[in-house]
């Protein structure tokens, strides 16, 4: 049962153990929130969003929030640089640059947005 409608948030450091770790917040939350049937999809999205803010080297926010049946999930962090989707397809030496297309196959949507001088990346996961 969701308790609270109210966004739940963490800080994290930018190192190997943040998405893992928000990966684990989120199934605490999701399994508070009744919403398991969201958890594979979530972990994968949040976890590849997670990843991108910990390259920028300082410490970023999650927040989760239940809306409807769906998970928003949001980072927070204070670059100025916008995600994009890479081309990325026939470069198969490329480490990077395939997070946001997994972001853009499992989320209903996600986007970028500003908030009090800080850059937002949602996404929504929905059954």
């Amino acid at each position: 049962m969701i308790e609270s409608r109210l966004p739940y948030e963490i800080s994290l450091n930018p190192n190997t153990a943040a998405a893992p770790c928000a990966r684990l917040v989120l199934k605490d939350r999701l399994t508070e929130w009744g919403l398991t049937e969201l958890l594979e999809d979530s972990s994968t999205v949040a976890g590849e969003l997670v990843a991108n803010a910990a390259r920028l080297g300082q410490v970023f926010a999650v927040r989760l929030t239940p809306e409807d049946g769906a998970l928003l999930i949001e980072v927070v962090d204070s670059s100025p640089d916008e995600p994009q989707i890479k081309d990325v397809f026939g470069d198969s030496d490329r480490e990077g640059g395939r997070g946001l297309l997994i972001v853009d196959a499992l989320a209903a949507g996600w986007g970028v947005r500003r908030e009090n001088g800080q850059k937002v990346v949602w996404a929504r996961v929905a059954p």
